[in-house]
């Protein structure tokens, strides 16, 4: 796809000599934001194969980077100040969740808290009301997804 498109031009890049740090920057700047654009929306109903996949790029990207100091995928990421692609999706959609919990005009997109619903304090009514979901398709929603995270991060 693009992702792997883009890579080309990493690797044209880094043949003409651009340091380890000016190609962290270009794959950041311009690989990355293709593999990562609207995650929050479709990250929840990635299988793994998508995820790895996706993955993959970024691996081929530090192998770019770091050309013959490359070791392994982990030492990678460390070297060049990275995280896995699942671990910054999971950051974004915890970010877009908590930035839709503070807008005044996307908040109704999300639940009620337990407390507006019931009217009582219980350990649980900062909690956003759960989703019954008959469906695995609905379970992989973006809001399903949301919601649960949202209330993960909240204490009993």
């Amino acid at each position: 796809g693009k992702g792997s498109k883009r890579l080309h031009m990493l690797r044209t890049l880094s043949k003409y000599g651009l340091n380890t740090n000016d190609l962290v920057l270009v794959y950041i700047g311009f690989v990355r934001p293709v593999l990562e654009y609207s995650c929050q929306v479709w990250h929840p109903g990635l299988t793994v194969t998508d995820s790895e996949s996706i993955e993959r790029i970024q691996k081929r990207a530090c192998r770019i980077i770091l050309g013959k100091n490359y070791t392994s995928y982990r030492s990678a990421l460390t070297a060049l100040s990275l995280v896995p692609l699942t671990q910054r999706r999971l950051e974004l959609c915890r970010n877009f969740a908590h930035s839709l919990m503070k807008s005044p005009v996307f908040r109704h997109v999300l639940p009620p808290r337990r407390e507006e619903i019931s009217g009582r304090k219980t350990r649980s009514s900062n909690k956003l009301q759960t989703f019954k979901t008959k469906t695995v398709r609905f379970a992989k929603s973006p809001i399903v997804y949301m919601t649960t995270l949202l209330n993960n991060e909240c204490p009993n």
